[in-house]
């Protein structure tokens, strides 16, 4: 496991990221630092046992690690009290229309295909992810019609992943279409 904070008297969001391939998770953990407070590990097994120690308040999680996957690990923390609303992105190389929807049944908000080329799409996605959270939790636990939060993260959840499960992304500008920077 490792962390580090990088935010200068403020409080960073703190990242769970788990991949079993030293390479990216090293890449992702140095990118990612320049905003957040990143918690790593190489495998599902020791981000589960670690989860309460490290309070993440998003996770990113690699889909093909082995033995226990990026959706066993985010169905096993969606079974954990205190973890049934807190965001998770997907990270993929599979990142078909019936993967995707797969990803967003099992307790993911996002996903964004690996190798990741342009950080920005990463990026836009955790601080949309993040300030739909904030959002949440400035509305305090009920809402004025009485919903719970959890409620209230679900509907939010069917926001921002959209009716046909296409992602957050178009909501965020940005358009997988438009040609990347070399």
């Amino acid at each position: 496991m490792s962390s580090d904070n990088h935010g200068q008297g403020m409080t960073a969001a703190r990242i769970l990221l788990v991949d079993d391939n030293e390479d990216n998770l090293e890449v992702l953990a140095v990118m990612l630092r320049e905003s957040y407070e990143v918690v790593t590990y190489a495998c599902a097994q020791e981000a589960l046992a670690a989860l309460e120690a490290a309070k993440p308040d998003l996770l990113l999680l690699d889909i093909g690690m082995a033995p226990i996957d990026g959706l066993q690990c985010v169905k096993a923390i969606r079974a954990m009290p205190g973890y049934r609303s807190t965001p998770a992105i997907a990270l993929t190389a599979y990142a078909h229309d019936a993967e995707r929807k797969a990803f967003l049944a099992a307790g993911f908000q996002a996903v964004v295909t690996k190798p990741i080329i342009d950080h920005r799409e990463l990026f836009a996605t955790i601080s949309a992810l993040l300030t739909s959270v904030a959002a949440l939790s400035q509305n305090g636990s009920t809402g004025s019609a009485g919903h719970s939060s959890n409620d209230q993260f679900s509907t939010s959840h069917r926001a921002l992943t959209g009716p046909t499960g296409e992602g957050i992304l178009p909501l965020c500008g940005y358009d997988p279409a438009t040609p990347r920077p070399a």
